[in-house]
């Protein structure tokens, strides 16, 4: 995130260089103190050397970081720690851990994850920032903060006595009903009046100097982000904003390793038959499959082609020839415009006028193309929980539902409802090894 140095002060996502410019301009804002404090404080208490002196409770990797990631290595923390990580992610609503996992596990750009969400993107960046904070919190001050903890920090703070009792009953009566409606009817308040006393009291706290003040001002924030000021849960717009997006397709095409390439919505060219195409002799595979790539997304343009170009261990055709296939062989014959590509195989009368392309049947092709699988692939088949390797849904996992000779299609489903149906070729896909008793996320496994 490149506005990560003119940050608000808990975002835990300031990268060092930009933390430390920020620092240097504001030097003598006595609010700096608190938040210079506080992430420090979940610095320490997150890294691995704390972890293995079983310190602070930490939980967390803070190793040095580029300037536009987080300070926190949740990926590291993730392979290293697993059964650490699970207790964090439960604690945050669902569409907050989809948000953690494509950003930080899987490494999505804001601007896609904005996309399939239907966020715009600086409502992206904004609740990557609560997330971050909410972290930073259950790392201080534990998963499940009770009045023990609480309720010290906030009398502390000046911020325990309201007019209508106390501060951490409400806090601890919203984190368990998730309604301000309920709090209200408890402390005998109008309902509004809880979210005002919530919204100043947030601030407050955020700006302190004390470390785990700032820690409570971030729980409550991530507590009551967009919350219905009437019933339980999240505001009216806010599900409807989450409902927005249901089911999204993507295609995985073959691997570059793979000696298919597709184009366009391949699966609508069924059982059409592959036609032959020669290289020319002063020219070499090493040579011409590098562009084949390019410009077949150049000729077949938005029409469905693939090329299968099979080699042998020297790295030169297995057949002697390209097999291509496109909507009509008229498309195909385009490719002979690929330098090194030279004629067409087809069948012309004694004048030489072309009749019909030579063809064979995709049947005999599919067959070429299973002894070309790498083994590693033979494993996969319906139900099969793997990983994306390619295309815009490449690092997401999901659970095979199809097969048939065009590839697969893969199912990823997120804690929200949310569905990717992914048309995925046999090598643009691995199998994720399962560990006992470890959840299947749409993320990977824990611990794999």
């Amino acid at each position: 995130m490149k506005s990560h140095s003119c940050g608000w002060r808990t975002g835990l996502s300031l990268g060092r260089r930009s933390f430390g410019c920020w620092r240097k301009r504001h030097a003598k804002d006595e609010s700096m103190a608190g938040t210079e404090s506080y992430m420090d404080h979940v610095a320490a208490a997150a890294s691995f050397e704390a972890f293995n002196r079983q310190e602070v409770d930490p939980l967390l990797s803070a190793e040095t970081l580029p300037e536009s990631s987080s300070m926190i290595d949740f990926k590291a923390f993730a392979h290293d720690y697993p059964e650490k990580l699970l207790p964090l992610l439960e604690r945050l609503r669902p569409e907050f851990q989809e948000l953690f996992a494509e950003y930080w596990l899987l490494g999505k750009s804001q601007s896609f994850i904005g996309k399939v969400h239907g966020f715009i993107q600086t409502r992206v960046w904004q609740n990557l920032r609560i997330i971050e904070q909410s972290i930073g919190s259950l790392i201080l001050l534990g998963t499940n903060p009770d009045a023990k903890i609480i309720r010290p920090i906030l009398r502390k703070a000046g911020l325990e006595t309201t007019i209508y009792g106390s501060l951490t009953d409400m806090i601890l009566s919203y984190a368990n009903t998730q309604s301000y409606a309920q709090v209200a009817k408890e402390v005998r308040a109008p309902v509004p009046t809880i979210r005002k006393i919530f919204r100043p009291a947030i601030t407050t706290l955020l700006a302190n100097k004390e470390v785990k003040a700032v820690a409570v001002g971030a729980y409550l924030r991530s507590l009551t982000h967009q919350a219905s000021l009437t019933g339980a849960g999240l505001s009216r717009r806010c599900k409807a904003r989450n409902r927005r997006v249901k089911i999204l397709r993507f295609s995985a095409p073959p691997s570059e390793d793979s000696p298919l390439l597709s184009f366009g919505h391949v699966y609508s060219l069924g059982d059409t038959p592959w036609c032959m195409l020669e290289i020319s002799s002063e020219h070499r595979m090493a040579q011409i499959k590098p562009i084949l790539r390019p410009q077949g997304k150049r000729l077949f343009g938005k029409k469905p082609g693939q090329i299968f170009a099979p080699l042998n261990a020297e790295g030169e055709l297995a057949f002697g020839y390209i097999f291509a296939r496109s909507v009509t062989p008229a498309t195909v014959r385009s490719l002979t415009k690929i330098r090194g590509i030279g004629e067409m195989a087809t069948v012309c009368d004694g004048d030489g006028n072309f009749m019909h392309a030579v063809t064979v049947p995709h049947a005999d092709v599919a067959a070429m193309m299973a002894k070309h699988t790498p083994p590693a692939k033979a494993g996969i088949h319906v139900g099969s929980f793997v990983e994306i390797l390619t295309g815009d849904a490449a690092r997401y996992c999901g659970i095979v539902t199809k097969e048939d000779k065009n590839g697969m299609i893969v199912q990823v489903n997120f804690p929200t409802g949310r569905c990717f149906l992914v048309r995925a070729d046999i090598t643009s896909v691995r199998k994720v090894p399962t560990i006992a008793g470890s959840p299947r996320m749409f993320w990977g496994v824990l611990g794999s």
